[in-house]
């Protein structure tokens, strides 16, 4: 699939959005930031704790228990502002229940593939987060589509649907349809799902939770076979509360794909509705003459602030250059060798 982007500039000066939140140039030292290179690779338990194969994957997420579990997220959701606390007793028992003790403990992460994205600036064919998407659907071998999602199930969402959940790849996704909270997907099945979550304006994260193996009920040497593509809404999304509700360190697990917002500060008015949406980084903030600003460092494009911009002065455009694939966002920026993009797992970086 060929691109015709921006070209990327590793000399030009620090800054590559201008006042008029036009791309200057791709940010390559940007992503490089984002890379984690010192860090070991993601080794699961070989035999290890033992517990969760013989007793986790006999009560993880089932049928009869979907109800149990969803008061359970629900509950989670509204404990999640613990973790802005890490020094009180709280906060260090819900970063441990999530298995996110602190920045350099655990592998837990995601990346944001925004679905709808604006392309006015771009000419010709060009490779957009959705493509990556699609990408990893075709070269899976086996896809389970979630019958509910279950943060929005567990949340009672009143604006998006529940019957939209989650797509899981590989060994994961035979484990969810085994538990019968999945079925099996084709391929076009599951483009169909990815489009209809882009219609209604959903955020794509794939995802690496580590405690969701014991959710899901993976066994311990199926870790690195656990490809989540997650359709998350603003308010029922356990993974976007917990950003907006934690600390920098624990924000820094979730990246972009490459597309990050920008604002026209003369249209901006100052209205402040964007920042009104809570965004999930911490990323906007009020610069000169009380125009809204991006932290390109952190923010993560997922759009939010698009949408609650009353004169249009925000756009989600591509800043970064993108990786190749799924695979590699997750290995080079968690440390995970996911089993993804046509790759069977251990492979080295």
């Amino acid at each position: 699939m060929g691109t015709k982007t921006i070209q990327v500039n590793e000399a030009a000066p620090a800054g590559n959005v201008d006042e008029r939140g036009q791309v200057t140039y791709l940010d390559a030292d940007r992503l490089a930031r984002k890379e984690k290179p010192d860090r070991p690779l993601f080794e699961p338990h070989p035999k290890g704790l033992g517990l969760k194969d013989r007793f986790w994957t006999r009560f993880s997420v089932r049928p009869w228990n979907y109800g149990a579990y969803a008061h359970a997220f629900h509950f989670l959701r509204n404990q999640l502002w613990r973790t802005a606390h890490p020094d009180t007793v709280g906060g260090k028992l819900v970063r441990n229940v999530l298995m996110m003790p602190n920045a350099q403990k655990g592998s837990s992460g995601g990346t944001v593939f925004n679905l709808n994205v604006d392309l006015s600036d771009k000419q010709g064919s060009v490779v957009v987060p959705i493509d990556l998407v699609k990408q990893a659907i075709d070269k899976a071998d086996y896809i389970g589509g979630m019958n509910r999602c279950l943060c929005r199930t567990a949340n009672k969402c009143e604006h998006y649907p529940a019957d939209l959940g989650c797509l899981f790849l590989g060994k994961s996704g035979q484990a969810v349809v085994k538990h019968r909270i999945a079925r099996e997907f084709t391929k076009e099945e599951a483009y169909a799902r990815v489009d209809r979550a882009a219609e209604l304006g959903l955020v794509c994260l794939s995802l690496w939770v580590e405690i969701e193996q014991i959710v899901w009920g993976l066994k311990n040497d199926e870790m690195t076979d656990m490809v989540e593509i997650c359709f998350c809404c603003p308010c029922c999304c356990t993974a976007l509360n917990l950003c907006k509700d934690t600390t920098p360190d624990v924000r820094a697990r979730f990246t972009p794909s490459g597309f990050t917002a920008t604002i026209d500060q003369d249209t901006c008015i100052g209205c402040k509705s964007c920042i009104d949406t809570r965004c999930p980084q911490d990323a906007l903030h009020v610069g000169a003459g009380g125009k809204v600003t991006v932290d390109q460092e952190v923010c993560f494009g997922c759009g939010y602030c698009k949408g609650a911009c009353p004169t249009g002065a925000i756009a989600i455009r591509q800043t970064m250059p993108m990786r190749a694939g799924m695979h590699e966002y997750m290995l080079k920026e968690s440390r995970i060798d996911l089993a993804v993009d046509g790759y069977p797992g251990a492979h080295l970086p």
